[in-house]
């Protein structure tokens, strides 16, 4: 029994890009477990080449070139998803810029962009998908983050501020609708890397020291927790913020 509540088939999940690559290692974990998928990010070859990897797995995938910081883009691809699958259960939002300047510099631009790439993003793409989700009494949407929603960084003000917003939204959408069956919570990384390196030449690394089990992170370390969080396993949990940080945080 519980490993039937962690099973997604016949589920459907937007998963919205970050411009990192992170994405096609969320949506093969939620294919893997059963889902299918609809991948929406401004870079087109990747979401078509992630989309192409699904299919191959056996399972339904659609990529639809979008920008997320646009409402009437997010309808449109919405509109397409319910179109090709019927339905809307399963929504990671992920969207990811980096931003670091100390704050006396930051530009009211650049204050700007930072939020409404991370966070208001987050927002409309929750705004857009919960109308159905509403309408469905059902629904899981996971926010990934990164551990400085929880803690601050010298120059990384913006970055911490639209992080820590996305938190506080987890927060008051759980509460708004968990009645009508839907879940949110928010999904926390540490420091990632796609990139092959030794335990060794990590180790060398006064941050890789600084992390409790003595590794960077890797963007599938958060696959087996994402699928947690959009399973019905997960029906009692929400308005929670999981971190996999290699136990960074416990620093704190």
């Amino acid at each position: 029994m519980v490993l039937s509540e962690f099973n997604l088939e016949g589920k459907v999940a937007i998963i919205t890009g970050n411009g990192k690559g992170w994405g096609k290692h969320l949506a093969l974990a939620l294919a893997e477990a059963g889902a299918d998928i609809v991948l929406a990010a401004s870079s087109k070859k990747a979401i078509e080449e992630t989309a192409k990897e699904v299919r191959q797995m056996g399972r339904r995938a659609i990529a639809i070139p979008t920008d997320i910081s646009k409402s009437s883009d997010i309808e449109k691809m919405v509109e397409m998803a319910i179109s090709q699958f019927g339905k809307i259960d399963i929504l990671v939002n992920s969207p990811d810029l980096e931003f670091a300047k100390p704050f006396l510099e930051v530009t009211e631009g650049e204050w700007h962009r930072v939020i409404n790439t991370n966070l208001t993003t987050v927002f409309l793409c929750s705004q857009t998908v919960g109308k159905h989700m509403v309408a469905q009494k059902r629904g899981r949407i996971i926010n990934v983050i990164s551990g400085l929603a929880m803690r601050g960084l010298s120059n990384s003000a913006a970055y911490c501020a639209a992080k820590g917003g996305v938190i506080q939204l987890t927060r008051a959408l759980a509460q708004e609708w968990a009645r009508d069956n839907i879940r949110v919570n928010a999904l926390g990384h540490g420091w990632l890397s796609e990139e092959t390196i030794s335990e060794e030449e990590q180790l060398k690394d006064p941050l890789v020291r600084y992390i409790p089990v003595r590794r960077l992170g890797r963007p599938a370390d958060l696959g087996a927790l994402l699928v947690f969080l959009a399973s019905d396993a997960c029906d009692y949990i929400t308005g929670q913020a999981f971190f996999a940080d290699g136990g960074v945080l416990a620093h704190t």
